[in-house]
Parts: structure tokens; C-alpha cells; sequence
């Protein structure tokens, strides 16, 4: 009986460590999987890349600011679901450094805009980030909504046009990554950023990544499957000093334009008016002394012919010769043709 006892309890632990046992191995099995995960990416192509390492969760890395107290960059990595759910702040209080505003005409001239935006680098719909100075850059408007006044997402040389694909390809690939960095380009010590660069690649569950085209013509893919744009920060009403961030309007107030053509075409006008009475005046100075000139020659020959007759008057017995060839006697009358020939005179 007790040897019976002795072999049930055995028979009995010997089940019950086989049961811990096998539960003990299940368990393990979707830490070892998680792990794999966590690590199954390609470290070293990241880096090549350009990229933030791959850790399944959101991550958000902002430069520093340099020792002229400009952005240097902001790089992000996140999913849909790790975008932010609140709604922005509209105002911002923080002014980057270059930071000058003016209201400028645009267009025709009909309308005016504020020219400048704070920029962000990485937009408030991915970082949750509003009044952060690491993450502000001066942009004209054009650079950062596509448009003077308001917005306009299908401008390609906008920020807003690439902000807002890359929002529609994070939601319609929930379990992926977007990996995105945006970096101002400074010339020098200017202040104000020439130039925007982004950059943006997905990246599925396991590590992979995954271009992205957003059918933008200014973008680029390299080797690693990472698109580049670059952005000009410009605006066509403007002449932007990037030094200091001073600029100048380079559309005309229709107002005032209207006005400056009607000046311009007044004094144009004007100097066609005077440049016609100077040249009557001239025209007619030129034919009076002309006509002067004629009389004086009328005068002159009438002068030589006069000479002239009054010398074959003398020399032909008082006979003279009018201007016509024909002969007349000393008292002026016709002479006959037998006076003159006898006058010894040629007819």
C-alpha cells in the first residue's frame, strides 16, 4: 500500500513539471519573437541613410541651435496613431532668428500679404511641436502654404504640398513608419535659409524600407530608396535680403501704379509736344531764312542786271537790254530793230 502510495505521488510530480514545463516554453516563445522584431532591422544601411535607427516606436530628434541661434535641423520618425490629437495653437510667440514680417502687394497689385511664415521644420501634424525655437525657421508664405494669402497644397515648390501626402501615406499604412527630416540650407552667416531640404522613406514592421513617391517633380530617390526634395525659400513679389532677413516689395500698389503710368505718359507725352513745336519752330526758322535768302539773291541779280544794263546803256548810246533780251531806247520805249542797227548794237 505505501509502495502504491509512493508511486502515485511520483507519477503525480512528475506531471506536474511537465505541465510548468511546457507552459514555461510557450511563454518564451513570443518574447524571442518580440525581439526579433525589435532588432530585425539593417543598422548600418540606416545610418548610410541618413536615418534614425529603427525602434518600432516614435522618435523626434531636434539640432541644436547654431551660434548664430538659427534651427539646424529636425528628424522624425513615427506612425500614424503617433501623431498628435490636439488641436494647434494658432499663435506663435517665439520669433527665429532673421525673423522681419511685411505686409506686400502681390499679383496685380490689387491686394497685399504678410510675406513671411515661422516655419516649421517638422509641421505641427507629425511632431506635435508648436512654439519650439529648435524647430522655427523665417519662410516666405509661398515656401510654406503655396500661396500669398492662404493656402494652396498643389504648389510643389510648397512645404504643404509634401506635408500633406506624407499625412494621407501615414493613414492609409497604419502599421508602418515614416522616417522624416527636414534640414534649413544657410549660406554662410545669413540668417535667413536659402533652401529646405526634406527627406522621407517608409518603413514596414520589420524593418524594410519602403520609397515613397508623392508625384511631386522636384523629387529625388537615392540608392537607399530615400526621397530628397529641395525647396527654395523665394517669393515672386519680393527681394529678400537672406543676411538679415530685411526684403522689399516688388509689386507696385495698383493705386499707385495707375498714377506713375498716367505721370509717365503725361510727361511723355509732354516732352512728344515739345519736341513737335521745336521742330515747327525750327521747320519755320529754316524756310523763313530761306525765303530771306532768295530775296537777297532776287536782290542781288536784280542789282547785276541793273549794273549790267546801265553799263550797256552806256556803252550803246543810251540803248539797254531788259531782262527778256528786248531793247529800249534811253527813254525806256521799244527800239526798232533799224535803231539798233544803226546804233551799231546787235538785234
Amino acid at each position: 500500500m505505501k509502495k502504491l502510495l509512493s508511486f502515485s505521488i511520483a507519477l503525480l510530480s512528475i506531471t506536474t513539471l511537465v505541465a510548468c514545463s511546457g507552459h514555461k516554453a510557450e511563454s518564451k516563445v513570443p518574447e524571442e519573437k518580440i525581439e526579433q522584431k525589435q532588432i530585425k532591422f539593417d543598422e548600418k544601411l540606416f545610418k548610410e541613410a541618413g536615418l534614425l535607427p529603427f525602434k518600432n516606436e516614435k522618435q523626434l530628434e531636434l539640432g541644436e541651435l547654431d551660434s548664430k541661434s538659427r534651427a539646424t535641423g529636425a528628424h522624425i520618425q513615427l506612425k500614424d496613431s503617433d501623431e498628435p490629437t490636439e488641436k494647434r495653437e494658432s499663435k506663435l510667440t517665439y520669433d527665429p532668428v532673421g525673423w522681419h514680417n511685411y505686409k506686400f502687394f502681390y499679383g496685380d497689385g490689387k491686394k497685399e500679404a504678410w510675406l513671411m511664415s515661422r516655419g516649421h521644420l517638422i509641421g505641427y501634424q507629425f511632431s506635435g511641436l508648436n512654439d519650439e525655437k529648435r524647430n522655427l525657421v523665417p519662410m516666405t508664405n509661398w515656401l510654406n502654404a503655396g500661396n500669398y494669402s492662404g493656402t494652396d497644397d498643389q504648389n510643389q515648390s510648397s512645404m504643404l504640398y509634401y506635408e500633406n501626402r506624407l499625412d494621407s501615406w501615414l493613414a492609409n499604412h497604419p502599421n508602418y513608419y515614416l522616417d522624416y527630416k527636414v534640414t534649413p540650407i544657410y549660406q554662410k552667416d545669413e540668417l535667413i535659409p536659402r533652401q529646405i531640404e526634406l527627406q522621407y522613406v517608409g518603413i514596414d514592421e520589420n524593418g524594410k524600407l519602403l520609397e515613397i513617391k508623392l508625384g511631386g517633380s522636384k523629387e529625388k530617390v537615392d540608392q537607399y530608396s530615400v526621397t530628397h526634395v529641395v525647396l527654395d525659400n523665394v517669393s515672386a513679389n519680393a527681394e529678400i535680403n537672406y543676411l538679415d532677413g530685411t526684403a522689399k516689395n516688388t509689386v507696385e500698389n495698383k493705386e499707385e501704379k495707375a498714377k506713375k503710368e498716367a505721370e509717365e505718359k503725361a510727361k511723355k507725352e509732354a516732352e512728344e509736344k515739345a519736341k513737335k513745336e521745336a521742330e515747327e519752330k525750327e521747320a519755320a526758322e529754316k524756310k523763313a531764312k530761306e525765303e530771306e535768302q532768295e530775296k537777297a539773291r532776287q536782290a542781288a541779280q536784280e542789282q547785276e542786271e541793273s549794273q549790267e544794263s546801265n553799263s550797256q546803256s552806256t556803252n550803246s548810246g543810251g540803248y539797254f537790254r531788259d531782262k527778256n533780251g528786248r531793247w529800249h531806247r534811253p527813254n525806256g520805249k521799244f527800239a526798232s530793230k533799224k535803231e539798233i542797227r544803226e546804233a551799231g548794237l546787235q538785234w
